[in-house]
């Protein structure tokens, strides 16, 4: 059993991706066969700590739902798809993309959400976020306004995520950023950070104020 906790013992509730709030974050796919990604992502490594994201798989790549996923969620446009694995208990970041992802998930895990036209002078209150459960097995689509971050593990095996986004998101800046260049740290990745996350110890922006919300295991 896991529940959402933070300090000082306030309540924080614990949504299910069924509840209405679900739906101004992301939208639920019900239609894409997973089993030919289930056996690749299965033999990709899940790190002892931390986690790993790997933004372009080739073996994932050349599945037939990479391109189902191309032709049914982005509208043809070239994607990548890769993973994200590991262990992660607290909110530590957040993150956003002008374009949608594609997150399918092997484990159960929690997400916390918040949406980026809250986001005022690069600053967000965690308290803002809401947090839900999603199955194993569940693949949504995150929308471009939706803030996000790495999943939240509800066992002690950790997680795997498969990750799809239009080609090129998360690769190095080609030019130097303008406007908001404190926050976006590469390609259509924009990141404000908690100051108690490993993120801000190494330089990323700390635009988070309020709980860094953990999912503790019982």
């Amino acid at each position: 059993m896991y529940e959402i906790i933070r300090k000082m013992n306030l309540e924080y509730h614990l949504y299910q991706i069924t509840d209405a709030e679900f739906t101004q974050y992301a939208q639920i796919v019900t239609t894409i066969n997973t089993s030919s990604a289930a056996k690749t992502l299965n033999t990709r490594p899940i790190p002892k700590q931390g986690n790993v994201y790997v933004a372009s798989d080739e073996a994932l790549e050349q599945l037939a739902i990479a391109h189902t996923i191309q032709k049914d969620v982005f509208g043809g446009l070239p994607v990548q798809v890769g993973y994200c694995n590991g262990h992660t208990d607290r909110m530590n970041c957040l993150e956003w993309h002008q374009t949608p992802e594609l997150n399918w998930f092997t484990e159960d895990v929690v997400l916390f959400l918040g949406d980026v036209r809250e986001i005022h002078n690069n600053q967000y209150a965690t308290a803002n976020t809401k947090a839900f459960f999603v199955p194993a097995g569940t693949m949504i689509v995150l929308y471009g306004t939706t803030l996000h971050y790495a999943p939240c593990q509800t066992s002690l095996r950790g997680y795997r995520c498969l990750v799809a986004l239009l080609k090129g998101v998360n690769s190095s800046l080609a030019t130097a950023a303008t406007g908001q260049k404190q926050v976006l740290l590469a390609t259509d990745k924009w990141l404000i950070a908690h100051s108690e996350s490993d993120e801000a110890k190494n330089g990323a922006f700390v635009g988070l104020s309020g709980n860094n919300y953990q999912v503790k295991i019982n």
